[in-house]
């Protein structure tokens, strides 16, 4: 398989897989055994000398990817993506990973509270009738702060980016109301962040993601790499820039 190849057929996806796969496997299974809609582990294929290894998962049923964007700008949805978040970190914090684990990046020193997703927007959550019931794409797992995750959400549901991303990506019909909607989102997920502490952990994880992403590139990983070559690292500088500037509006 291709690196960077997806192949869905029916409800079985093919994924490439990683070192740490079978961790992620163990993992889900966890999830779903507390009722969560996560992706169910069918097989996982080893890799050769000259090919990756194969994972095969059955998907979560329901809208994705581009279509999520406008279910997540209504404050249903973005309640809906705060509770299931939730259950998530809930969830992940009682799981023991076996003795073997291997994870994507290591946890930082006393800084772990349970297993984050690592990557939780929209576009990985799976939508019936306008709320977020499961959550796919589990390759960027690690142990962290639940605050970690949360801030890589609200990154993108608030969201700490310009008034025309809003309206051309995140699927808002107007100019949301940025700090009303980040409130909305601690309330839903029962967070004890202040305002002003999750703003700083949104910044904070905007500073990892660029620094993660410039390292899965250099180690080959895909999208990554690609991401990269196209200027990522630009772009999320921009993005960065911008929150930085338009942070205090947040805490209005």
């Amino acid at each position: 398989m291709d690196e960077r190849r997806v192949d869905v057929d029916g409800d079985l996806v093919r994924r490439p897989a990683y070192p740490w796969t079978a961790t992620v496997h163990a993992l889900l299974r966890h999830l779903r055994a507390a009722g969560l809609e996560v992706p169910q582990p069918v097989a996982l294929e080893p890799g050769t000398e000259t090919s990756p290894g194969v994972e095969v998962v059955r998907r979560v049923d329901g809208a994705a990817g581009a279509d999520a964007w406008p279910l997540q700008a209504t404050e249903e949805g973005l309640r809906s993506v705060a509770r299931l978040l939730r259950a998530v970190h809930d969830a992940a914090a009682s799981f023991v990973p076996p003795p073997d684990a291997v994870w994507v990046f290591p946890a930082r020193p006393g800084a772990a509270t349970t297993i984050l997703h690592g990557d939780p927007g929209p576009w990985n959550m799976a939508w019936c009738d306008g709320v977020a019931v499961g959550l796919f794409d589990w390759d960027l797992a690690r142990p962290g702060p639940a605050l970690d995750d949360v801030a890589y959400t609200l990154d993108y549901l608030a969201p700490l980016r310009p008034d025309e991303d809003c309206l051309r990506w995140h699927g808002f019909l107007e100019v949301p109301d940025r700090a009303a909607r980040l409130r909305t989102f601690l309330d839903a997920y029962g967070s004890r962040a202040t305002p002003a502490e999750a703003v700083a952990a949104v910044l904070a994880r905007k500073r990892r993601t660029a620094e993660e992403v410039a390292d899965l590139a250099r180690r080959g990983l895909e999208p990554q790499r690609t991401w990269v070559a196209e200027g990522f690292l630009a772009r999320n500088a921009e993005h960065l820039a911008w929150a930085e500037a338009h942070a205090a509006a947040l805490l209005l």
